[in-house]
C-alpha cells in the first residue's frame, strides 16, 4: 500500500530538514531569500532564490536566469529540496536560481499546480520582478538574453518539458492557450530531469511499443504510488505532458525552446517517459536535444536531502553537464563537486 501524502510530506520534510543541517548556511560568495509571486486565484507561490554575489570590481553583475523546479509529484517536498543543486548552478555558472513551489495536489485539483508553476515562470520571465525587487541593490541582476532555461526534477521535470511546450504553443496562436499570462522572455532551454509524461492511456500510438520500463522496473510500492498519482492527473491535458499536443500542424512547435537536455534513470519506472520525449522532440525543426540514460540509477536525482545516491559523481556531473550545455557554459570537471 502507498503511503498517504501526508505521510510522504511528513517524510520529505524530515529528510530536507537533515540534509539543508548538512547543507549548512548559505555560503559567503552566494545570496539567498524567500519571496511570494502572485499565481491565480490570489494565492502566491514560496519561491527560493539564489544568486551569486558581484565580486570587489563588478559594480552590476548581469546573469542567466535559471528556474528549478522540484520533484514530489505536485504533491510533496518543497523548494529547499534543490538548494543543493541551485547552489552549484550559482556558484558554477554564475546565473540566479529561482526554485518555485510545486506540491499542492490533491487540495488543487490538477491542472492547477501546473497552471501556477506556469504564472510563476510568466512573473520570473519579466526581468524587473526580481531587478527591481529582491535584486535591487544586491549588485546582481538578471539579463535573460544570457540565458533563460526552465528545468527540474521528476514531477518538475514533466513541468518544465509541459511549459516549454506550450510556450511554443501560445506563440504560435494556438487558441487554447491565448489567455495564458504571456512570458515576457523567451525560453532558451529546458532541463528535464527523470520526468513523468506517459501513461498507456494517453499515449500516441507510434510510442506505444516503447513503454516498457512500468513492467521491468516494476516496485510494488512505486506502482501503488503511481497509480495514486494518475488518478489525481487529467493524463490527456496539455498540462500533463506534451505528447498531447497535436504536432501535425508544424506552426504548433515551431518556437518550442531551441535546446532541451534529458536524462532518465535505466532502473526506473519513468525510464521511457524521457526517452519517448526525446524521440518526440527529434520530430522537431530547430530544436538540439541532449539524452542521457544513467545506467545502473532509479528514480534518482541531486536533491539536498542526505540520500547517499543522491549525492554521487554518477547524479551530479550529467546534471552539471546538462545546466552547463543549455546555458552555453564551460565548468571545470577537475575540482571537487560542490554541496
Amino acid at each position: 500500500m502507498a503511503p498517504s501524502v501526508n505521510e510522504q510530506r511528513q517524510a520529505l520534510a524530515a529528510a530536507e530538514a537533515t540534509g539543508l543541517e548538512q547543507l549548512g548556511p548559505c555560503p559567503a560568495h552566494l545570496n539567498e531569500t524567500w519571496i511570494e509571486i502572485p499565481v491565480l486565484n490570489n494565492q502566491t507561490n514560496k519561491t527560493k532564490i539564489v544568486w551569486p554575489k558581484p565580486s570587489e570590481k563588478q559594480q552590476q553583475f548581469q546573469c542567466p536566469l535559471v528556474i528549478y523546479y522540484h520533484g514530489g509529484g505536485l504533491s510533496v517536498g518543497s523548494p529547499d529540496s534543490v538548494l543543493a543543486p541551485a547552489r552549484a548552478f550559482a556558484t558554477l555558472f554564475s546565473c540566479v536560481v529561482a526554485c518555485p513551489s510545486l506540491n499542492t495536489l490533491p487540495e488543487l485539483p490538477f491542472p492547477g499546480p501546473v497552471e501556477n508553476a506556469w504564472e510563476v515562470c510568466a512573473w520570473l520571465s519579466d526581468v524587473r520582478n526580481l531587478n527591481d525587487g529582491v535584486l535591487k541593490n544586491a549588485g546582481t541582476s538578471i539579463d535573460p538574453t544570457l540565458g533563460f532555461v526552465v528545468g527540474g526534477l521528476s514531477a518538475g521535470g514533466a513541468t518544465a518539458a509541459v511549459i516549454g511546450a506550450i510556450s511554443g504553443a501560445r506563440l504560435a496562436g494556438v487558441e487554447e492557450f491565448a489567455g495564458l499570462t504571456p512570458l515576457r522572455s523567451t525560453i532558451m532551454g529546458i532541463f528535464s530531469g527523470i520526468p513523468f509524461l506517459a501513461t498507456e492511456a494517453m499515449l500516441p500510438a507510434q510510442y506505444r511499443d516503447m513503454l516498457k520500463s512500468r513492467e521491468e522496473n516494476s516496485d510494488v510500492v512505486g506502482d501503488a504510488m503511481r497509480k495514486e498519482l494518475e488518478s489525481y492527473l487529467g493524463v490527456h491535458s496539455h498540462w500533463f505532458s506534451p505528447l498531447n499536443l497535436d504536432i501535425s500542424n508544424p506552426k504548433t512547435v515551431q518556437h518550442h525552446p531551441p535546446k532541451v537536455f534529458i536524462y532518465g534513470g535505466q532502473l526506473d519506472p519513468f525510464r521511457d517517459d524521457s526517452v519517448i520525449y526525446a524521440r518526440w522532440l527529434e520530430q522537431l525543426s530547430g530544436v538540439q536535444v541532449r539524452s542521457v540514460m544513467l545506467e545502473g540509477e532509479g528514480h534518482n536525482a541531486w536533491v539536498t536531502a542526505p540520500f547517499p545516491a543522491s549525492h554521487t559523481r554518477n547524479i551530479k556531473v550529467p546534471t552539471i553537464d546538462g545546466m552547463a550545455w543549455l546555458l552555453g557554459k564551460e565548468w571545470d570537471r577537475e575540482q571537487e563537486l560542490p554541496y
